[in-house]
């Protein structure tokens, strides 16, 4: 048996790695260490541990160990088993807290994964000791446990936010005044993230990413995205998903991401940021890189986590950006915080689902969310309550002024954050971890690809009504099978004429077994209409009680206003894409490096996709002599003094660089894209604020 001080000696050593970054992680001399050290821990938290799954090599030593809370997964039920009047009452609620070591090269156990967050009420915690904890780091007495025992009576949000907090002084170095603030990179991750986002800029010179530091010169947030991101934002940047899910939960490395929906409802990646700083001024910093990156726009809605500190640097940052809370986010925190409810029934889960992604009305959401509290017992639930109060927020029927693009539908589906969790581990290296990411895009951008050509050489038969041809004709297949789901059940509404007013009519619309009404308004003028569904606003897609009003009206054409460019077949097409998110205003050395920049991204598409064979290369090859021949035509017939101004920019593009390699690291002066004025010269930031 260890001696407890022993292991309050490893604590405080790991506690020290905030001074000296050469001492990351406690070394064990054998698995039975490394459980005493976590159960202690345990014990001061407020919970139990088990030893849980092993890999052992061919030598039978032990090469990895997991440790887990008690309420780790459930009871399994054998089969055949035989009923018991009274069972004994399920204990354990899927807790995913747990640490593991693995066997390292110098043969002593190292920590490798530690997740902090407990589902379930914890014991023997109280915020009051956590100040005594944050002030007790050279105590012996404590070493940063002393904590008195309570009864668990608070909620299990504020148990986690606790444990959190005493998890981040024991373990990873992270201040305990600010609860959730810094953590501290693994070893390694630093020069490998570098490493990788350096790399890539030298393969693609348009490829941005942006690295912000502390006062210190702690390396505590890397923003990347690539041109084809950027393109695709241009398209598709109406809605983003920033999913920061992974950042804050404490699993592996603090991965978030921003995603988005094509023309073909498939998740696309705008960036990607390690996020090692949770802090107020560190989200403001991502959301105001994020949009540099963009060029200067913003997406009409982001769906994020509920987060404070995102809330207020969204506020801070994108005041002209419509928020709301991702569904599918919410659906992933009641997994944990309804485990054990879910796991004791079989339909409550479904129910919960209906109010999260189906109920689209009022009404029937509100009465949908009051009968599953009453058939479940739910009225006391805490978390539930929570929610509710900011339902504005996040419910389908509230806030459809703001564009939402049907996320919902393919998060449902589909997860990226899901498909990286296994390699976002502290068993990979991060290489291993970028070389996944990439292939996750290269992947996604291929089914693109063939999605795109599929939706151009339909062989399926047109449909018969002239208004179906026309949506099949200019819809990609996704977008044309939700307007073909609102064109058959305009069939079913009933209309109802309620007077007009010079060029302006309104109808009432009622569909059979629906108590609501729904009023819709149209201008003979120009067939300009609005729905009080808010389904065109909300979707971009025309709603049934409009296709009845045009029916009626004897329009068999769907208007073309009607047809948003962002479901198109063509929606990547066209002028009008870039030109509205690209300004070359300013001055001429700021907008020629703005046009090299789009150029790149233009270019690196073309490249992308002329790459899939020999004969499209070659084509491409021949095409770009062609094209250089004619480039240089043009050049020559402008005035010189644009040719000398292009010479006279590459010198000043040197210098800067120069500037920044030997002195940007010991400088606080923020140099956007290799700049300190702020004028873009190279497609990355180094920022040492």
């Amino acid at each position: 048996m260890l001696k407890a001080k022993k292991i309050r000696r490893k604590a405080r050593a790991v506690r020290e790695n905030l001074v000296d970054d050469t001492v990351s992680t406690p070394e064990f001399e054998n698995e039975d260490e490394a459980y005493e050290f976590y159960s202690m821990y345990a014990g001061k938290i407020g919970f139990n541990v088990r030893r849980a799954s092993m890999t052992v090599n061919n030598e039978n030593v032990i090469t990895r160990r997991m440790f887990v809370c008690s309420k780790e997964g459930f009871r399994e039920k054998k089969r055949g088993a035989k009923r018991v009047k009274k069972p004994r009452p399920e204990t354990r609620t899927g807790c995913p807290a747990c640490m593991v070591i693995r066997l390292g090269t110098n043969g002593k156990y190292q920590v490798t994964e530690f997740v902090t967050f407990h589902n379930h009420q914890l014991g023997a915690v109280a915020a009051s000791d956590l100040v005594m904890a944050s002030q007790s780091t050279e105590n012996d007495q404590d070493d940063g446990f002393d904590l008195a025992d309570r009864s668990p009576d608070d909620s299990v949000h504020k148990q986690n936010l606790i444990n959190e907090s005493v998890t981040i002084n024991f373990l990873e170095g992270r201040s305990c005044k600010r609860y959730k603030c810094t953590k501290t990179p693994h070893y390694g991750d630093v020069g490998a993230t570098l490493e990788y986002l350096q790399r890539m800029q030298h393969d693609n010179p348009s490829f941005f990413y942006a690295v912000k530091s502390d006062e210190n010169g702690n390396f505590t947030i890397f923003f990347w995205a690539d041109s084809k991101s950027i393109v695709d934002f241009v398209h598709f940047g109406d809605v983003v998903c920033f999913d920061s899910g992974y950042a804050l939960q404490g699993y592996g490395r603090p991965l978030a991401l921003f995603t988005g929906l094509n023309h073909h409802k498939q998740t696309v990646v705008f960036g990607a940021a390690l996020l090692y700083d949770e802090s107020d001024e560190a989200f403001r910093w991502l959301l105001d890189t994020f949009k540099m990156a963009m060029n200067g726009t913003h997406p009409k809605t982001l769906l994020t986590d509920r987060s404070a500190a995102i809330s207020e640097a969204i506020a801070a940052t994108l005041p002209a950006t419509a928020h709301r809370y991702c569904v599918w986010q919410i659906y992933q925190h009641a997994l944990q915080q309804l485990s054990q409810a879910f796991h004791g029934s079989r339909t409550l889960e479904g129910n919960f689902k209906r109010c999260l992604f189906d109920c689209e009305d009022e009404e029937e959401f509100l009465t949908a969310w009051k009968e599953m509290l009453e058939k479940y017992d739910l009225e006391d639930n805490q978390w539930l309550a929570d929610l509710f109060s900011i339902k504005e927020k996040w419910a389908l029927p509230y806030g459809r002024d703001a564009f939402y693009a049907d996320m919902k539908s393919v998060q449902q589906k589909e997860s990226l954050t899901s498909e990286l969790k296994k390699h976002l581990s502290l068993e990979y290296g991060l290489l291993n971890f970028f070389e996944q990411f990439e292939r996750l895009l290269c992947d996604r951008r291929s089914a693109e690809l063939e999605f795109d050509v599929n939706a151009n050489q339909s062989t399926k038969k047109p449909p018969s009504m002239r208004m179906l041809r026309q949506a099949a004709n200019v819809y990609t297949p996704a977008a044309f099978k939700m307007f073909e789901r609102e064109f058959e059940l305009y069939m079913d509404c009933m209309l109802y004429s309620c007077g007009e007013m010079g060029t302006i009519s309104e109808y009432r619309i009622s569909v059979e077994d629906n108590p609501k009404d729904h009023f819709v308004k149209f201008d003979s003028h120009n067939s300009m209409m609005n729905c009080t569904c808010k389904t065109f606003e909300f979707i971009g897609i025309p709603c049934r009680h409009m296709l009845k009003v045009l029916d009626t009206r004897n329009i068999k054409d769907l208007p073309v206003q009607y047809i948003v460019k962002r479901w198109r077949k063509d929606a990547k097409s066209g002028p009008s894409n870039s030109g509205c998110a690209f300004s070359f205003d300013g001055d001429p050395e700021s907008a020629q490096t703005k046009r090299y920049n789009l150029l790149c991204r233009i270019f690196s598409i073309s490249a992308a996709r002329a790459a899939t064979s020999a004969e499209s290369f070659t084509y491409m090859e021949n095409q770009s002599n062609i094209l250089m021949d004619q480039v240089e035509q043009v050049i020559q017939t402008r005035p010189p003094d644009i040719v000398d101004l292009i010479g006279a920019n590459c010198d000043r593009t040197q210098n800067s660089v120069d500037n920044i390699v030997t002195e940007g690291i010991h400088s606080h002066t923020n140099f956007l894209n290799g700049s300190a004025d702020g004028s873009l010269t190279f497609p990355f930031t180094l920022d040492y604020r």
